[in-house]
């Protein structure tokens, strides 16, 4: 099982570093757009050749709204936000309180409890992860962005990832997997849509990188990362799958370091040891009474 979550990090990680590459090639909902069309194809694709079953039509419904929430309004927020001049730092930060957030709807929904040493290693990875930020963090606050708009937006996209991740714990999760992440991608796949009309995003250029991280996008982030969540989520809680993902940020920062030549100061790498602890000590199980 941490074989999984060491997978999950390093793959959702890398979608940091694929929104950095796709700018000038691909306009983001655009390539949004594309890779659920095309993962929910391809998981569809994967459902019918293993026969798998298929909701029943009254359980639709929940499937779509749970694609909808967790890929598609999410993403498509914080796109808008970061497009209307939220900076990536702050992003990032606001994201960091997600884990806190499925902690809570976990709770309120699905009767779901996490130990106290949990929640504080939570706390504590938070913490981590913001020194991870603050320099861009920083940089970012000094040319403005954060307007009532893109705070909102920001808040709205990791609410509504949260609570597509707490929806992943409900009723839904006793369904096959590939055909239940078939309509998810799909379903997502229109919320993109629907933002790229509305931001007028157009831009795709056809060359090679453009096709390598769509392909990367559908076959490793969606068919890797998202997937191997949503397995995670049927079967651990979800706070402990969502406070992993606080190590994507420091991790995608490394990876930065060594692909694009960002630098790193003393104040991240001790950000990024704290993250790591905290990430540790928030894997404590809840004592049962």
């Amino acid at each position: 099982m941490a074989f999984l979550y060491l997978l999950l990090v390093l793959i959702w990680s890398t979608g940091f570093i694929t929104g950095k590459l796709i700018v000038g090639l691909i306009d983001p909902n655009v390539f949004l757009s594309v890779r659920f069309v095309l993962s929910g194809l391809l998981f569809l694709t994967i459902a019918l050749w293993q026969r798998r079953r298929f909701p029943e039509w009254q359980e639709l419904p929940k499937h779509i709204i749970a694609g909808m929430l967790m890929n598609g309004f999410y993403l498509g927020f914080a796109y808008v936000a970061i497009a209307k001049g939220l900076p990536a730092g702050v992003m990032a930060l606001i994201g960091a309180l997600q884990p806190a957030m499925v902690t809570l709807l976990a709770f309120l929904l699905i009767k779901e409890k996490t130990s106290m040493k949990g929640v504080m290693g939570m706390l504590v990875g938070i913490v981590g992860l913001a020194l991870v930020v603050s320099p861009a963090l920083e940089l970012d606050m000094t040319h403005g962005g954060v307007t009532l708009l893109t705070f909102t937006l920001a808040c709205a996209a990791i609410f509504t990832l949260s609570l597509g991740v707490t929806y992943q714990k409900m009723s839904i999760s006793s369904s096959d997997i590939f055909s239940s992440m078939a309509i998810q991608n799909l379903a997502a796949s229109v919320v993109s849509i629907g933002f790229m009309l509305l931001l007028g995003e157009t831009l795709f250029k056809v060359q090679f990188e453009s096709f390598l991280l769509v392909i990367w996008g559908v076959l490793v982030l969606s068919g890797g990362g998202v997937f191997l969540m949503v397995w995670l989520l049927r079967k651990v809680r979800a706070s402990q799958v969502t406070t992993m993902l606080l190590l994507a940020p420091p991790l995608a920062a490394v990876e930065s370091y060594f692909l694009f030549s960002e630098s790193m100061t003393m104040i991240q790498i001790i950000g990024f040891v704290i993250t790591i602890v905290g990430v540790y000590f928030s894997r404590a199980k809840p004592s049962e009474k």
